[in-house]
C-alpha cells in the first residue's frame, strides 16, 4: 500500500489541528507579533520585485492556483489511472474536490480583513501546493527505483513549494497568517483523507472499475 497508517500521522493531524485553531485565535485576538507580520506582508506586491523575479514567481505560482493546480492534479490523476493506479487516481481527485470545497467554506466563515480589505484565510496557493507536493511524494516518488533520482525529485518539489510559499506572500488579498493557515489546513485535510485511503482502498480494489488496481 502506497499510503500506510503510520502512528506519526495521528500526531501530525493532532498538532496541525491545534496549530490551526491557535492561529485562528491569534488572528482574531490581534496578537501583536502576528499583526505586525500580517501588516507587512499584506503590503507586498510582485511589482516591487525585479522583472525577472516577478515573472519567474508568477510562473511558478500559476501551477499552484486556480487553473494551474487543476491542470497538474488532472494530469497526475490521468497518468496514475493509465498506469493501473486507479484507486490512487480516484483518491487524488476526490481529495482535491472535497478539500477545495472545504477550503472555500472555511475562507467564507472566517472573514479576515486587513486595512479594511478582505484577505484569504486560509490562503489558496500554498494549500494547493501542499496537496500537490504530497500527491507526488506519495504516488510518484515510491515508484522511482533510484535513490538518487528519488531524492532529486523530493528536493525539486520542496524548492518549488518554498517558491510558492514566497510567491503567495506577494499575492493580493494574502498575508502571512493566511499562508500559514493554508499550509496547516492542507495537512489536516490530507491526514484525514489518508486515513480514509488506508481504510477503504482494499475494499475498492474488489469492486468493478477498480479490480486489479495497484494501491
Amino acid at each position: 500500500m502506497l499510503i500506510r497508517n503510520y502512528h506519526a500521522q495521528r500526531w501530525l493531524l493532532i498538532l496541525s489541528s491545534i496549530g490551526f485553531i491557535a492561529l485562528i485565535w491569534a488572528v482574531f485576538s490581534h496578537v501583536a507579533l502576528l499583526s505586525v507580520l500580517d501588516n507587512l506582508t499584506a503590503q507586498l506586491q510582485l511589482t516591487l520585485l525585479p522583472n525577472w523575479l516577478h515573472y519567474f514567481l508568477s510562473f511558478i505560482f500559476f501551477f499552484s492556483h486556480s487553473w494551474g493546480s487543476c491542470l497538474v492534479i488532472f494530469l497526475l490523476a490521468f497518468f496514475l489511472w493509465g498506469f493501473k493506479y486507479k484507486i490512487p487516481a480516484f483518491w487524488l481527485m476526490t481529495t482535491s474536490i472535497i478539500s477545495g470545497i472545504l477550503l472555500h467554506i472555511v475562507d467564507f466563515i472566517l472573514p479576515v480583513t486587513n486595512f479594511n480589505h478582505a484577505m484569504q484565510f486560509p490562503a489558496f496557493g500554498i494549500f494547493w501546493a501542499t496537496l500537490i507536493y504530497t500527491f507526488v511524494a506519495s504516488f510518484v516518488g515510491p515508484e522511482i527505483q533510484s535513490t538518487w533520482r528519488r531524492s532529486c525529485l523530493h528536493l525539486v518539489m520542496l524548492l518549488l513549494w518554498i517558491l510558492v510559499f514566497c510567491a503567495n506572500l506577494f499575492q493580493p488579498d494574502v498575508q502571512f497568517s493566511g499562508v500559514l493557515a493554508g499550509w496547516l489546513f492542507a495537512i489536516i485535510v490530507l491526514e484525514l483523507f489518508e486515513h480514509l485511503y488506508v481504510q477503504y482502498a482494499p475494499t475498492l480494489a474488489k469492486m468493478n472499475g477498480f479490480y486489479g488496481s495497484w494501491y
